[in-house]
């Protein structure tokens, strides 16, 4: 029989405007991205009752300032650690070094172990994470122009996995206000997954025992959190997999904060 620790996850924003997400043990407390100002990160964590003097560790998944705006703030006001993949240092030279812990390999904050995976997108690093206590596991990506055989590697075992699902690509193809640029750079493979993209991720995590999914990172001009929610449970359905008894899916957004998923 296995006994599984403790382990949630809460996204504070998701979306091209700003991500936070929150990520606890009994014991350890880590914010993956710094996306917002600090005065909306600390309402955001507020409305949450997160205290922010408790965030043991800061992680990045890329640069991009919908992932960083807040980062410099919130590691002067508060005693948390930034920790960074050593090949991504000069990027962040501003951090004071006492506030940085470099890795290169699967680390440990408290008694959570850590493991990442390159994510391709067109920056100059971007990474998704996974969080283990004891039996439980939580798989976070975002921001990625495909899944690959070993971003699915890495997230194997996970009960609850949060994934981009950012655009619908009718909506994008009939959006006038996004010149054909920068459609191509969101349907690329260094771009942002569609929704069709999405689903068929998250069938195989279905068939591979995921409990619950969180759809991420939603486009707010070419999405929507009903039309992506629809999107892959009927894609699931078609293949005979039952949302809400196969597998659970949620939707964070950009304006709320999200529900606490937890493994217990």
């Amino acid at each position: 029989m296995l006994h599984y620790a403790v382990l949630k996850i809460q996204t504070l924003a998701s979306g091209s405007k700003g991500n936070a997400t929150y990520i606890a043990s009994n014991t350890t407390r880590i914010l993956v991205d710094v996306g917002l100002s600090l005065p909306q990160l600390l309402a955001r964590m507020k409305k949450c009752n997160i205290d922010p003097n408790t965030i043991d560790a800061i992680l990045i998944t890329h640069e991009h300032t919908d992932h960083t705006i807040g980062l410099e703030a919130f590691l002067k006001k508060f005693k948390s650690i930034i920790h960074l993949h050593e090949q991504t240092a000069e990027i962040f030279g501003q951090i004071p070094e006492q506030k940085i812990s470099y890795f290169s390999d699967a680390f440990q904050i408290g008694d959570i172990k850590i493991d990442f995976m390159s994510l391709p997108h067109d920056s100059r690093f971007c990474f998704g994470y996974t969080f283990q206590c004891g039996n439980a596991k939580i798989s976070l990506a975002t921001d990625l122009g495909r899944v690959t055989p070993g971003v699915l590697a890495k997230m194997a075992g996970s009960q609850i996995v949060m994934l981009e699902c950012n655009h619908d690509l009718v909506k994008l193809s009939n959006n006038k206000n996004y010149p054909p640029y920068l459609k191509r750079r969101i349907t690329s493979s260094l771009g942002h997954l569609s929704n069709a993209a999405s689903a068929l991720a998250i069938l195989e995590l279905a068939r591979n025992h995921v409990q619950q999914v969180i759809l991420a990172h939603l486009s707010e001009q070419n999405n929507s959190p009903s039309i992506a929610y629809t999107a892959v449970r009927d894609f699931l359905m078609r293949k005979g997999i039952t949302e809400g008894q196969d597998i659970s899916i949620d939707v964070a957004t950009q304006n709320d904060v999200s529900l606490v998923f937890q493994v217990d």
